[in-house]
Formats: structure tokens, C-alpha cells, sequence
């Protein structure tokens, strides 16, 4: 039990972590953009930063996706939008918090459904999740032309518009992408990129990119902002 409530407290304490580190700007993550070419598989750059990629690794190898990584599998080159271990660790507690609230509304829960690591979670959740994020192929953000993703005004239910930008397959479903360019020295879209991404065509919330095009040689990162969900995915 006392090792339960530890592994809850390291979980809360990483939700203030994300809290703090969403706060910066553009959500940078540093995960390696500022030595973005590294010269090994995307499974070894993940290894030299396990602040951000520990459990990450966990839920690729425990859903049997590992050689894809290692460039060893049935892609050679991919691109991984990679949600970090703080994204595991909220899409953990949410699950715990909401059998908690059933168990509070009467309903009988097991203690054994708990997630206390992400080995928890089924493979057969994990798959999913990590392949909605996949694309077969390497994709820089200079490969991502303008655009926005918009709330439809009018509309009784929550409905986007994409708008130019780009559609991408991912190895399970769609992503759409679109870059969003701020101004500078009084120019007008000359500023800082953002690289943009959502689930296509659903109801899905939009989310940054928080350290794009870190390279390796099977593939491309493009690397979560901590406050990223995987609710939607």
C-alpha cells in the first residue's frame, strides 16, 4: 500500500511539473531541439534524455512497437509526434480519478483495475494510441505549409474547419497539420513557426508542437508540449 501512494505522490508531483513547464513559451520541451541531428536510432535518443522519454519507452516496448524505433521494423523511416512521460503519467491518473469517482457513484471497482505503472495500462490501449501518432515516413516541419484549424461558428456542436495546412495517414488514422507564423520587426507572418496538429476530422482539441524536426537516423521526433492530452487519440 505505502509503495501505491508513493507512486500516486511522484504522479501528483509531475502534474505540478507540468503545470509549471506549460508555462513557457511556445511550450518548448527541451528534448533536444538545440542539438536537433542526432546520429542513432530514434529508440537511443530517446535513451540519452529519460526525463522526458522513460515511460515512453515503457509503453513502446511493452506494446511490442519497439523495432519501429530501432529501425529494425517494417518502416525504416518514421516520424513520431512523441508524447513525454509527463502526457503518460496524466493519462494515468485521469483513468485512476475517474474509477475513483465510480466507485464513489456505487459502482464496484476492483483494486486490481488501478494503473500504478504504465505496464498497467493493456497493451491492446497502448498499440493505438502510439500508432494514431505514427507516420510512415519523415515528415520536417518545412514539409508543413500554412494553416488553421477553427471553431465553426453557428454550429450546435463542437465542429473545426481545417484550412489549408496539410493531411498526413498516420498508421492508424489522420493527422491534420498546418504551420502557424508570427510576425517580426513589424513584418507579418516573418516570425517564429509553430508547428499545429489534431486528429482529423473528429471533434479533437489542437495542439502545438513543442520541440519540432529533432532528427535521427530513422527518423523524425516531433516532440509534445507537456500539456498534451491523449484523450483524443
Amino acid at each position: 500500500m505505502a509503495a501505491k501512494i508513493n507512486k500516486l505522490l511522484r504522479g501528483v508531483m509531475l502534474l505540478g511539473m507540468i503545470g509549471i513547464c506549460s508555462c513557457t513559451k511556445y511550450n518548448y520541451i527541451d528534448s533536444g531541439l538545440a542539438n536537433g541531428v542526432h546520429d542513432c536510432s530514434m529508440w537511443e535518443y530517446f535513451k540519452t534524455d529519460r526525463y522526458n522519454w522513460d515511460s515512453t519507452m515503457i509503453m513502446i516496448d511493452h506494446a511490442g512497437l519497439k523495432p519501429l524505433f530501432e529501425g529494425t521494423g517494417e518502416y525504416k523511416q518514421i516520424t513520431f509526434f512523441g508524447i513525454t512521460n509527463n502526457t503518460i503519467v496524466r493519462y494515468m491518473l485521469d483513468y485512476n480519478r475517474k474509477l475513483d469517482e465510480d466507485k464513489l457513484a456505487g459502482e464496484e471497482v476492483d483494486d486490481s483495475e488501478y494503473w500504478h505503472r504504465v505496464t498497467d495500462i493493456p497493451a491492446s490501449v497502448c498499440v493505438p494510441l502510439l500508432k494514431s501518432l505514427i507516420v510512415t515516413k519523415r515528415l520536417m516541419l518545412d514539409d508543413v505549409p500554412d494553416g488553421n484549424r477553427k471553431l465553426i461558428d453557428g454550429k450546435s456542436k463542437k465542429e473545426y474547419e481545417e484550412i489549408d495546412g496539410i493531411v498526413v495517414p498516420t498508421m492508424l488514422s489522420e493527422l491534420f497539420l498546418w504551420v502557424v507564423r508570427g510576425d517580426y520587426g513589424g513584418v507579418q507572418h516573418a516570425g517564429y513557426a509553430s508547428l499545429n496538429m489534431a486528429k482529423r476530422l473528429s471533434t479533437a482539441e489542437n495542439w502545438i508542437v513543442g520541440s519540432t524536426d529533432i532528427q535521427t537516423n530513422n527518423g523524425v521526433v516531433q516532440a509534445m508540449g507537456y500539456e498534451f492530452l491523449l484523450r483524443d487519440f
